[in-house]
């Protein structure tokens, strides 16, 4: 085994032991059979494209007394069946008046995962590569968001039917980005030189197929779109971007990224996405932090985006802060089955503005209308000047975590949030229970 290799294996091995805790919460998981094919499949691409991941999987099952096979399909499992919509901004001079550059992202899954608020922020610290932020589970799935260079990255979950072959996938681009990359120019050179895998489906999970921003310390942004085999790369020459959950470069002919004519349910992608546009645009030149706060805390409703199209009224995720605004009202009119729709929608649950300048990243863990960011600096820690373990995010090995997984029933029920079946039964259950109960007629003036 190689130098390389064995610093690979080893950091794998030491991920294991830092977060225990969390794996042996994911070891509940059902994972299907279909999936470890997939995975199978997927560790021949990595051999070729990203040998250093195989390797950090073994030292990581090393430590856990498992298979490197059982962490790569848990990380396919995890990408497919977390699903969610986002909103990602990016602001810089000359746009900003304060000349920072910041990047923004509001995530919107459905309530009932909240939790994945509580993943932890870690240092990812791999000899040989570029110290960075990361968030998710150690090894098997993250995305990084600031490295030592100050190159920051974002990104939004985005359907499509332009799919397959074999390639990296993109949380696994952006690791490879992050752990080589130190600005824009770099992650472009490495998208062209890296065949890429998407995942034809229009509900894509959250991390698998991905519209992207990356901006760096020295001002310079680019939002990259593609699917297997289109790409566009899109740079901020007027300091600022825009990305939500569809394709707005690609020909949407060529990738099959949908319209509300085709899902409906995108249509709160192109509101956010124009209202967006439009609250940059209108601010650009005087953005500074509470600007892009404001952005990011956002209510107004813009349909006029979607007026070429077909699209259901009322739109449940349509502004950038969601909220669920009318799920109460189609309780009351008996709508159960649209009720369960707007839930599985999802919310706003996390908000986070990058200033990788100042290698700042301001977190708020709600929605960020009426829940305050809270600032964490990584200069120190990135660049060698603390030597401290540190957590930012609540321990997941206190008594209180603890305590809270040995509630009757909370395994079993964190188990089924994350089984696809259990979206299809619940509409299932509910259009039932729509047709059993009956609805009041109204009369619209």
């Amino acid at each position: 085994m190689s130098r390389s290799k064995t610093a690979d294996y080893n950091y794998g091995f030491d991920i294991g032991s830092r977060f225990r805790f969390l794996f042996k919460i994911l070891s509940n998981l059902d994972i299907g059979d279909k999936i470890f094919s997939e995975a199978k499949e997927h560790t021949l691409v990595l051999r070729d494209y990203y040998p250093q991941r195989l390797e950090r999987l073994k030292g990581l099952a090393c430590y856990l007394g498992t298979e490197p096979l059982k962490l790569q399909a848990l990380s396919i499992h995890l990408a497919k069946t977390i699903k969610g919509g986002c909103t990602a901004t990016f602001s810089a001079p000359p746009a900003t008046r304060d000349g920072e550059v910041y990047l923004s992202w509001n995530t919107d899954i459905v309530g009932a995962a909240r939790i994945t608020c509580y993943l932890p922020f870690y240092i990812a610290d791999i000899p040989g590569c570029n110290k960075y932020v990361s968030f998710g589970i150690p090894c098997v799935i993250s995305f990084g968001l600031l490295n030592e260079f100050g190159l920051s990255s974002i990104p939004t979950a985005v359907g499509m039917k332009d799919g397959g072959g074999e390639g990296l996938m993109d949380y696994e681009l952006n690791n490879v980005c992050m752990e080589n990359c130190r600005d824009v120019p770099q992650v472009v050179e490495v998208y062209k030189n890296t065949k890429l895998y998407s995942l034809p489906a229009l509900g894509a999970g959250m991390l698998l197929n991905l519209n992207c921003i990356w901006g760096d310390a020295a001002g310079r942004g680019v939002a990259i779109e593609h699917s297997s085999n289109h790409i566009h790369y899109q740079y901020a020459e007027d300091g600022i971007l825009a990305i939500t959950n569809h394709h707005q470069f690609l020909d949407r002919t060529l990738t099959g990224s949908p319209t509300p004519y085709e899902l409906p349910a995108i249509s709160g992608s192109y509101c956010r996405l124009g209202r967006a546009w439009n609250l940059l645009r209108k601010n650009r030149g005087n953005i500074d932090f509470e600007v892009v706060k404001r952005i990011m805390s956002d209510h107004y409703l813009e349909v006029e985006h979607i007026k070429d199209y077909l699209y259901e009224e009322p739109i449940d995720d349509g502004t950038i802060c969601v909220h669920y605004w009318n799920i109460l009202s189609y309780l009351r009119e008996r709508r159960f089955k649209r009720a369960m729709e707007a839930y599985l929608m999802g919310k706003t649950i996390a908000s986070l503005i990058i200033q990788p300048k100042r290698f700042i990243i301001w977190r708020c863990r709600g929605n960020p209308c009426n829940v305050p960011y809270k600032p964490i600096y990584f200069e120190d820690i990135l660049h060698g000047h603390s030597t401290r373990n540190v957590s930012f995010s609540i321990a997941m090995n206190t008594k209180l975590a603890r305590s809270f997984w040995r509630l009757p029933g909370i395994k079993r029920f964190m188990n089924k949030i994350f089984r696809p079946i259990l979206k299809k039964w619940s509409i299932l259950f509910f259009t039932a229970l729509e047709k059993l109960v009956p609805v009041e007629t109204k009369t619209y003036k």
